[in-house]
């Protein structure tokens, strides 16, 4: 019992740390307008409409057209939150997104402890690996994604598995579904290899086909049916970015199978003319390899679980997916901490804690490494870098522009620079330059300027001034405000 105490002690104390680091990531960020219209924006937009019994739309995407929320990621699941909203206001995404990166971890904890019998220690040590993996900082680095909240419970997902919970794995299956698209894909690969590695026959008919079958009919319906539809198209706009390998999904994975070389090149190599993406892969290739990977030679199901991840990772002709940076990873966090523990509740049970320890820091090592240094490109490490001064520190006077924002609350429409966006109240939020309707122009002018050029938005910015529809209300180094005169909508 004594032992027990100590463990739940060391528990809440490994949890409270890393919930003290993940806020000094995410939540800082967020306060020093470090977060951005997308994707933090658009999450935050769609939640206040649902919140103020409104249809879950946003208009903070590059065309500035209003789109259903669920076109663009079907993620329902962000409405279970909507009464936080009224608490947490537009921090409230950033916080669940924390709280369920800790719940993943109390699933990979449990799941260990379910592993390890009487192994008291390593647990914990199985728990730290898992907070002090890469693919959660640079998660936590860029804004709010839903599909964090779904790789969150694949932990739970294995541990009701093997304690033959199966209507608890049942629901794990169904809010994981709820909040990713991808999520049906996924989930039916590891209830694949969860059926072929343990299988029974029992458990195949009454538990793994239904679940399985449960997760493609989902798969059918959220993609290829119900996202088209909300988006008045014949096929999903999100398989753009895979379609430079084939007109349909079934020609692109046709075409990866039949041709090795394409298939390569797609896991491997830089797939587009510029030599400055080179090595990006390599350095996701490393990573995952250090951070357990390398164990996937002994526990190939768990590669086998992943093949979706890595195509819809590699597919796209677009560096921004292939590295380490932002969302693209988080999905790798929990498969590499399961096969860990997987492996060592398999060895001498005096090899076990010393195996887990030199696991933990090599990958937290990895992780600090990759926070100073990485090939993957848009990466500022001063979003990272909680353990930096100059983390905690901004060119911009936060008080006076949160004072001085508040003025467009309640607005129908306003235009706002990407940094902005997240925080702001409106019915409907553009984009800048994106103007249409809106009553009040919100500007950060030493931010940046996507999708102007510097010099394209300080052209802008002399239009405006000059413009018979806009008047600066109000102006200094840190924010500029124009107000609309009149109500006719500039073209």
């Amino acid at each position: 019992m004594h032992r027990n105490r100590k463990q739940i002690y060391w528990f809440v104390v490994v949890l409270t740390v890393f919930f003290i680091v993940f806020c000094s990531i995410s939540l800082v960020n967020h306060y020093l307008f470090r977060t951005y219209a997308l994707d933090l924006g658009m999450f935050n937009q769609a939640l206040r409409n649902v919140a103020q019994l409104q249809k879950p739309t946003f208009t903070l995407g590059i065309a500035g057209e209003e789109i259903p929320f669920l076109a663009t990621h079907f993620s329902p699941i962000i409405f279970l939150f909507t009464p936080l909203y009224f608490i947490f206001g537009n921090y409230t995404l950033l916080i669940v997104q924390i709280v369920a990166i800790l719940f993943g971890g109390a699933g990979i904890f449990l799941y260990s402890k379910h592993r390890m019998n009487s192994d008291n220690v390593t647990p914990i040590v199985s728990l730290i690996h898992f907070l002090s993996m890469w693919g959660i900082y640079s998660a936590l680095t860029y804004d709010f994604h839903s599909n964090v909240l779904g790789a969150m419970l694949v932990p739970w997902l294995f541990l009701f598995y093997e304690r033959k919970q199966y209507k608890h794995a049942f629901i794990v299956v169904i809010l994981a579904i709820l909040t990713f698209e991808t999520m049906t894909i996924w989930f039916a690969f590891i209830i694949a290899t969860l059926a072929i590695s343990s299988y029974n026959r029992k458990k195949l008919v009454q538990v793994d086909i239904p679940l399985f079958a449960f997760c493609v009919l989902s798969a059918i319906i959220i993609i290829w049916v119900a996202m088209p539809l909300l988006q008045s198209t014949s096929t999903n706009l999100q398989f753009e970015r895979y379609r430079w390998l084939g007109e349909t999904p079934m020609q692109v994975v046709l075409n990866l199978i039949l041709s090795p070389i394409n298939l390569f090149k797609v896991l491997f190599t830089n797939t587009t003319s510029d030599v400055a993406y080179d090595y990006i892969k390599l350095e996701f290739h490393i990573m995952v390899l250090v951070s357990g990977g390398i164990l996937f030679l002994l526990r190939p199901r768990f590669l086998f679980m992943l093949i979706p991840i890595y195509m819809l990772k590699m597919i796209p002709n677009d560096y921004n997916f292939w590295g380490i940076n932002n969302q693209y990873s988080i999905e790798f966090v929990p498969i590499l901490s399961i096969a860990a523990i997987s492996t060592i509740s398999e060895i001498k049970i005096n090899y076990r804690l010393p195996f887990a320890i030199a696991l933990a820091i090599v990958t937290a090592a990895a992780t600090a490494f990759t926070m100073e240094n990485r090939v993957s490109k848009w990466y500022d490490g001063i979003n990272t870098r909680f353990y930096s001064k100059q983390h905690y520190q901004t060119e911009f006077n936060i008080k006076r522009i949160n004072e001085v924002i508040r003025i467009t609350d309640g607005c129908k429409a306003v235009s706002a620079s990407s940094r902005l966006a997240p925080h702001l109240n409106a019915r409907k939020i553009y984009s800048y330059p994106f103007v249409k309707d809106a009553e009040y122009i919100l500007l950060l002018p030493k931010s940046n300027t996507w999708p102007l050029s510097a010099d394209d938005f300080k052209k802008s910015i002399d239009t405006l001034s000059q413009s018979q529809h806009f008047t600066k209300v109000y102006s200094d180094n840190d924010l500029l405000i124009f107000k609309r005169n009149e109500r006719k909508a500039i073209r």
